[in-house]
């Protein structure tokens, strides 16, 4: 079809519009505008809490009938009481050792009033190695034993002063050019250290009685690792302590069993207040543990419900281009009132924060070296960084002094020469949790026996 023939159909289409051009609204009215949604906010979504056999660690242990913790009602008696005729006299002081025979009646009793534990003698090349017989069994054993320094050729002075530095933040590169130590060495007093620092971590932190637990992670720089590792941290606000550390992944699972542990270091009918950051991973595994299972006459299968002193509440930041523009406080179990008013009850602001759980992250980062923003020398393995960081919980918890936790002493202690007096006792986080009553060098930390 050619255009001019399509000139005379267009012209009448327009004339025919012309003319009914006043009469579209009538017959089109307009659709009212809605007004502008707020898509940027985001609606609190409301969680459901889980149960016990939603932790795979609980489900375990209620297979095995092993929820409650069993107390041995063996009574240990004496030495003086059993021993029929003399031994070997006591000469060394034995507190903290223990016969490492299976089969010995004082097997792992480290009290010295109560194992029949003697010195006899000494060995060792470089430096004397005390020398220890237990009188019942006649198991002899150096004091070395179930420490780090077991069979160690190195000085014990020089293995201390270099997992020092390891824990104060110094580089395995830097120790080696200034220990002149070779790397693998180093590597393995490190190895060593963690799992002794794990040891000393599961026998000292039990029955704790905590007021007020704040939970966060960290990100980790690893190199053969498949997945983002994490460093879950749990910082007490009073006393300081960490009573979970772990590494692993961010996800639900990991959040069990961070929570796992820290329920089982607690006393019975202790809880805690809780807050966190905005990941949902701690409110379903904190409400896993801390509830109970209720029956009613109403109802026929039992219910789970949440403790009544259960306290819960969430930090949520919003960073908008790398830069804080808003921050909002949830409460997600339990009154704000109810929540203020313990905290306040602790001597605490009784604000909803989570400054005492990242400031400890930031005191992490500066101690392991790992863990350095930007570093050159990260993890290789996730184990690696578990030992570097249960060796740097160890020294943090019982030989590194927290400033804030200085306590005034009642008068001056006076010091030689014309240096002032000491105002101030230097406490260690252990120390203000009641866990030891003196701070720790770090050559006596590895050389505690520990099964």
């Amino acid at each position: 079809m050619k255009i001019e023939q399509l000139i005379g159909p267009i012209l009448i289409v327009g004339l025919i519009l012309l003319l009914y051009m006043p009469f579209l609204p009538q017959l089109f009215p307009p659709v009212p505008l809605e007004e502008p949604s707020k898509s940027w906010e985001r609606k609190a979504r409301v969680l459901k809490p889980k149960t016990d056999q939603d932790c795979p660690d609980c489900r375990e242990q209620i297979a095995a009938g092993k929820m409650s913790p069993t107390v041995c009602a063996k009574h240990i008696l004496p030495w003086k009481l059993l021993k029929k005729k003399p031994g070997h006299p006591k000469t060394i002081c034995t507190q903290g050792y223990f016969c490492p025979n299976p089969k010995c009646y004082y097997h792992l009793i480290d009290d010295e009033r109560l194992h029949a534990l003697v010195g006899c003698g000494s060995n060792g090349t470089y430096e004397k190695i005390p020398k220890l017989l237990c009188n019942f069994c006649g198991a002899k054993f150096t004091a070395r034993r179930d420490t780090p320094l077991y069979r160690l050729k190195t000085s014990s002075t020089k293995v201390a002063q270099v997992l020092h530095a390891l824990a104060a933040g110094m580089d395995i590169s830097d120790a080696e050019a200034v220990f002149e130590v070779s790397e693998m060495t180093i590597r393995t007093w490190l190895a060593r250290a963690g799992e002794h620092g794990q040891k000393l971590h599961q026998h000292f932190f039990t029955d704790l009685e905590l007021e007020h637990v704040q939970l966060d992670e960290l990100r980790a720089e690893v190199k053969h690792s498949q997945q983002e590792v994490w460093v879950w941290t749990a910082c007490e606000a009073n006393n300081k302590i960490i009573p979970g550390l772990q590494v692993g992944p961010r996800t639900q699972a990991m959040a069990y069993a961070v929570i796992h542990e820290l329920k089982q270091r607690l006393k019975d009918l202790c809880v805690p207040i809780f807050s966190s950051d905005g990941l949902k991973h701690y409110f379903y595994a904190l409400t896993a543990h801390f509830g109970f299972w209720h029956t009613s006459d109403d109802q026929k299968k039992p219910i789970w419900c949440l403790l009544p002193n259960f306290l819960y509440a969430q930090v949520i930041k919003q960073h908008r281009r790398f830069r804080l523009v808003k921050v909002e406080h949830r409460m997600l179990c339990g009154l704000l009132s109810e929540y203020i008013a313990r905290l306040k009850a602790h001597g605490l602001s009784g604000k909803i924060n989570t400054a005492f759980v990242e400031r400890a992250n930031l005191t992490i980062r500066q101690g392991v070296s790992k863990l350095t923003r930007r570093t050159w020398g990260p993890a290789q393995y996730a184990t690696e960084l578990s030992e570097h960081l249960f060796w740097w919980s160890a020294y943090y918890h019982f030989a590194r002094p927290h400033e804030s936790l200085r306590v005034k002493l009642a008068s001056p202690m006076p010091r030689k020469g014309k240096q002032r007096p000491i105002i101030y006792r230097k406490r260690t986080p252990a120390m203000a949790a009641g866990i030891t009553a003196k701070r720790w060098s770090v050559l006596e930390l590895i050389s505690y026996p520990l099964p």
